[in-house]
């Protein structure tokens, strides 16, 4: 090859973290890389929660993805994708820049469907952050109220409730917060262990929210008073709220089901064991934003941690068989990502103590929320030394 390989990183989510900070090796190499990403930051999902409930400030919980990038010699692209060509092997974006590839690897993450107007999303995460400044400026004011409805009471929706209702209660401030849950299943926390569900239920309700359970949210209504929430109930009024947190299911974003490429009926990237599309050996995707074949992976963030090493190295040795052989390495040459027998979970809880849940069990003490503390801390400062 007369020209040097071109090496694509698309999103700089959680699993691309370890390829972007080992990528001088690539460089210094003459492999070109470049990342494409509309965001500066990567804001650390399993610390959010915690920023919400007034933990952590928001230099603690966010990685310069641009830096990262200038230290190894990577071009930067801070605009969104919009197209993924795999035939021609080309990324287009929002900007109007095309960017070619011989080997491409996308961590775009998730999106959260049907997000109405005014509301704020949890995915992508860097969105959840539009809500900080409601809160602080509430507290910051004796005479302020805050009317929060948080729509989806899955493993977001129900640590971010627990951390805003722990921050209220811990500034003496519970009764200026009015918090509703809205979640579609009839528990929160669906598919999580029964006590579990019932504990955070209790601890909520203890804390004076509102849970409506069994209810989906048919619209949101724009008022003079601020956002209306209506949901399938016509019995019940409709709530009123300051602020909306749309905290439901996600789905893949609209350009990677408009590549051609395999997708599931979410519209994320179907990929091998290796972590590569199976029609397309050089595009590897890992992350939120892919689904592993024959694999029934929940979407949190310790299987995108622990994919990370493993896209690193499979990128490394096909960006190596490329070079001297001019070929693609055969599945027996790349690692194989092996998943946790069951994914382990800590939850915060705006209090002092942390829920623990692998499986069927779970746990609460407040050493679980110092070991979660400990895990979070040390797994960022790889990426943002202080």
């Amino acid at each position: 090859m007369d020209r040097p390989l071109r090496l694509v990183l698309l999103g700089g989510g959680h699993a691309m973290l370890p390829s972007l900070a080992q990528a001088r090796a690539w460089t210094d190499a003459g492999v070109d890389v470049t990342l494409v990403d509309p965001q500066r930051w990567l804001y650390y999902s399993g610390m959010v929660p915690e920023y919400l409930g007034g933990v952590y400030a928001e230099l603690d919980i966010r990685i310069d993805l641009v830096e990262m990038a200038q230290r190894a010699g990577v071009s930067v692209v801070s605009s969104a994708a919009t197209a993924l060509d795999p035939e021609r092997r080309v990324v287009a974006t929002a900007d109007g820049t095309e960017c070619p590839f011989d080997v491409l690897a996308v961590d775009v993450g998730a999106v959260n469907p049907g997000v109405p107007d005014g509301a704020v999303a949890t995915k992508p995460i860097y969105r959840t952050r539009e809500l900080a400044p409601r809160l602080e400026d509430t507290l910051q004011d004796p005479a302020a109220a805050l009317r929060l409805v948080i729509v989806g009471g899955g493993a977001a929706g129900a640590e971010i409730a627990m951390n805003v209702t722990g921050r209220f209660q811990g500034a003496g401030r519970a009764d200026d917060l009015d918090l509703t849950v809205i979640e579609q299943a009839n528990r929160l926390l669906p598919g999580f262990p029964p006590g579990l569900q019932t504990h955070v239920q209790r601890r909520l309700r203890k804390r004076g929210a509102s849970i409506r359970l069994g209810a989906t949210v048919q619209r949101v209504e724009s008022t003079d008073r601020g956002p209306q929430v209506h949901t399938n109930r016509s019995y019940e009024s409709p709530v009123s709220a300051d602020a909306v947190l749309w905290a439901t299911g996600t789905v893949g974003p609209s350009f990677l089901r408009e590549s051609g490429l395999s997708t599931d009926d979410r519209g994320f990237l179907h990929v091998t064991p290796q972590l590569r599309t199976p029609s397309h050996p050089r595009i590897f995707a890992a992350g939120d934003c892919a689904t592993i074949v024959d694999q029934s992976l929940d979407k949190v963030g310790v299987h995108a941690v622990k994919q990370g090493p493993d896209l690193r190295e499979n990128l490394d040795r096909t960006l190596r068989r490329l070079s001297e052989h001019n070929s693609l390495p055969i599945p027996p040459g790349l690692v194989s990502f092996r998943p946790y027998p069951v994914a382990p979970l800590i939850l915060s809880t705006g209090t002092r103590d942390g829920l623990w849940t692998a499986g069927s069990f779970w746990a609460a003490h407040p050493w679980l929320l110092r070991l979660k503390h400990l895990i979070d801390r040390q797994w960022i400062r790889q990426y943002a030394p202080v």
